[in-house]
């Protein structure tokens, strides 16, 4: 049984501190709010885009922070041209 373990908000603001980042910090990097940045810290907002920076700060795979959804509709708007997976556009 492989059950995928993902981290919780508060270790992920525990590997941003080990490191020496701040949300503030990544916000000005990715010229989003704060507040941004800590809706997406819990999981309150989709963005792969913070995702993604947040991770590679921590220096983990998106998927071992984030679970990733095949259809993520239920937060923010749908993601269309394959950010998580590639697909290609309808001609």
């Amino acid at each position: 049984m492989s059950e995928t373990k993902t981290m919780t908000p508060k270790q992920i603001k525990r590997a941003l501190d080990d490191v020496d980042i701040s949300q503030a910090g990544l916000a000005r990097d990715l010229d989003v709010s704060r507040s941004m940045v800590a809706m997406v810290i819990h999981n309150k907002a989709t963005s792969h885009r913070v995702r993604c920076h947040i991770a590679k700060a921590i220096n983990r795979p998106v998927n071992e922070v984030w679970e990733i959804k095949k259809n993520p509709t239920q937060t923010g708007r749908p993601l269309t041209h394959g950010l998580y997976d590639r697909q290609t556009a309808a001609a």
